[in-house]
């Protein structure tokens, strides 16, 4: 065992379309989904400690339980009932991206303290096994311990890497208000809609733009009846110069806009941020 700190970003993850296409038995709805894996993203500390033990700070520390029941912390027990370690390790998180927001923040969170304490620990759990731990914590999971341009059907496990995807310069924003992927799920209209069509291996942003413009946010309709100013957000990003395409990402309530540069995305941010005085806005980029 390292007897220094390990450190890991867990990026956010924003879900360019998905596609719902069915439902199994036990409840778990079938997703067709393209995610991609921003800069922006909480920060993952592991140190030693006499016991396991979790912090959270940042500025949307106060979206995470802290306790026994976050994400990041069922995750360091899952990974220790797993490898047999004895269970000691002080993780930090530092939370900024927001919770509810459809960005992945706890399973981002979960991929990195399993990642982070496989390298701490030097115990050399592969990655099908670490994906496996994951998809019991929650079917973003495995996605966000790829963390890397990717499509992903069944429930987020069946996963295909783009490894030819360019990196995309994004603005990020979000209203300010949760939007339960329970209930954005729950007010599906219908969940046995077509897949996604084959995405192209090799791409500029504007190519990735003409992409999704064939494809969808399933959960878009449903969650902007749970939250309204996602509409407001969507209208904001594409009054801005530039834009490519708008759209809500993941059960919400955060939405992205898709620019040609890093330049024309931070202008857009500035005028987003404007609109929206009361809103969390990020430019950043995601590959």
């Amino acid at each position: 065992m390292s007897v220094s700190a390990v450190a890991l970003n867990a990026p956010a993850k924003v879900n360019l379309a998905l596609h719902v296409t069915g439902r199994r038995a036990d409840g778990y709805h079938l997703l067709d989904s393209i995610a991609v894996f921003a800069e922006i993203g909480d920060k993952i500390t592991i140190a030693p400690a006499e016991a396991l033990t979790l912090s959270v700070s940042g500025p949307f520390a106060q979206h995470a339980p802290g306790d026994a029941s976050d994400l990041a912390f069922r995750a360091a027990e899952a990974f220790f009932a797993h490898t047999g370690i004895s269970p000691a390790a002080a993780i930090a998180v530092e939370k900024n991206i927001p919770a509810g927001a459809g960005l992945g923040g706890g399973s981002a969170d979960a991929a990195a303290v399993l990642l982070g304490l496989n390298r701490y620990f030097a115990a050399g759990v592969a990655a099908e096994e670490l994906s496996a731990i994951g998809l019991a914590l929650g079917a973003d999971v495995p996605m966000c311990l790829q963390g890397r341009a990717l499509r992903a059907r069944g429930v987020g496990e069946e996963i295909e890497r783009l490894d030819g995807w360019p990196r995309l310069p994004l603005v990020l924003v979000w209203p300010g208000q949760p939007v339960s992927t329970a209930e954005a799920f729950g007010s599906l209209a219908r969940r046995d809609n077509p897949p996604l069509p084959a995405p192209p291996s090799s791409c500029a942003p504007s190519e990735v733009a003409g992409y999704l413009a064939h494809c969808r946010n399933d959960l878009e309709a449903p969650a902007l009846k749970l939250c309204p100013d996602i509409g407001a957000v969507l209208d904001a990003l594409r009054e801005t110069h530039g834009c490519l395409i708008a759209r809500m990402s993941g059960s919400g309530s955060a939405c992205f806009g898709l620019y040609a540069d890093a330049a024309l995305a931070e202008a857009a941010a500035e005028q987003v941020a404007v609109a929206g005085p009361g809103w969390w806005v990020c430019a950043t980029s995601a590959r």
